[in-house]
């Protein structure tokens, strides 16, 4: 009897594998899976005969998928049968961005001149852009944070493409049919992360062969710079950036900018903090703790003037007392003069290379910043 119950089951158990492998059609089986991706973690790309299914990660629940986009060829007949997620037809002929991170990697593509709109048009510097906005071609679509759907739906693009943020709804968007497109590279927790997002962005303009050239030189350079500073001892302390109202926000260990300090042989005074994005702390807890750093790095945006140490005193005199402050290792980057946000994130190569100049000058002599100077020494 024990005999005769094991085989039934054994029968049920390969009649139900049977009827499930029936119920997926052979299009359905990955043709290359997630093999393209090595350093992002918010991204992966599965490859199938009809389509392309992109999936992003959730990046404040790990166990969740916060979108699925799945590429169709925009000249070949729609599938009788796709999974779940927004359907996109590819390569996009129209596209709007919220963030011009996103329009710096579809320039790096050859491919910014499909924009029909932007967000806050004053932080795109990307010349076939301003002249598009300039002749009325693309469409200054307002704050990112509220986009004027009107305009958008004028502007009648494919894909917006956007930076989310936790609970970021598109309700307004599913009205108009037009695909919202999340990046989320910004919370990844290295540079190489962070700049592989291009490969997501080539998945939408056929262009996954070029990303993947462009990204290899990257890492090519990136791990080059790595290796140099690895034989260094000397480890110069840092800080980053200003205060903010009665707060500073600093930088968690696990962001891509506490790695970027960390692979560029410095010693990141809140390397311990648990966390890959900002926390606000008290002015007078930073200012004990940074008082003796070696050195101070920041971001600032003025279109006018450069930033100087004087300047840097008459904002708060406090800042004055920093023994960075004093021995002059303060280096900035005017983003009012600088596509720091537009193309900093594609040059994680040229940053780091900026870092190693600063904390380890001897490894890159007769080097010329691209991002990072020195507030007087370097003008």
């Amino acid at each position: 009897m024990k005999t005769r119950n094991l085989i039934l089951l054994t029968t049920l158990c390969l009649l139900a594998c049977t009827n499930q492998r029936k119920k997926q059609d052979i299009s359905t089986q990955p043709t290359k899976q997630n093999k393209e991706v090595h350093y992002a973690k918010g991204f992966r790309i599965n490859r199938f005969k009809d389509y392309t299914q992109l999936i992003v990660r959730n990046p404040w629940d790990s166990t969740k998928v916060l979108d699925t986009y799945i590429l169709v060829d925009r000249n070949k007949k729609l599938p009788a049968q796709l999974p779940e997620g927004t359907v996109v037809r590819v390569p996009v002929e129209r596209v709007a961005f919220a963030s011009s991170v996103h329009a710096g990697m579809w320039n790096q593509l050859n491919k910014a001149q499909r924009t029909v709109g932007v967000c806050e048009p004053e932080y795109f510097s990307i010349p076939v852009i301003r002249e598009g906005l300039k002749q009325g071609k693309i469409a200054d679509l307002g704050m990112a944070t509220a986009i004027n759907i009107e305009k958008l739906i004028s502007a009648a693009p494919e894909v917006l493409i956007i930076s989310p943020f936790e609970n970021t709804k598109r309700t307004e968007f599913e009205k108009v049919d037009i695909a919202v497109v999340k990046d989320a590279s910004y919370m990844e927790e290295s540079p190489l992360g962070r700049a592989e997002w291009i490969k997501f962005e080539a998945a939408f303009t056929n262009e996954s062969k070029q990303a993947d050239r462009i990204f290899g030189r990257i890492e090519k350079n990136y791990l080059e710079l790595c290796n140099k500073v690895s034989a260094t001892k000397n480890r110069p302390t840092v800080f980053t950036e200003k205060k903010f109202g009665d707060v500073w926000y600093i930088a968690g260990g696990k962001s891509y900018l506490g790695r970027f300090l960390q692979d560029a042989g410095a010693n990141y005074l809140w390397k311990e903090l648990d966390q890959s994005g900002s926390a606000p702390i008290a002015f007078e807890k930073v200012y004990s703790k940074a008082i003796k750093a070696d050195y101070w790095l920041l971001k600032y945006n003025d279109v006018h003037t450069d930033m100087t140490y004087e300047s840097l005193k008459n904002e708060y005199n406090l800042y004055a007392n920093f023994d960075a402050f004093k021995q002059k290792h303060i280096f900035a980057i005017n983003t009012g003069k600088t596509p720091f946000y537009e193309s900093g994130s594609m040059e994680p190569d040229l940053v780091l290379a900026d870092m190693v100049h600063i904390f380890h000058p001897e490894l890159l002599p007769g080097y010329k910043p691209r991002y990072y100077f020195n507030l007087e020494k370097d003008k």
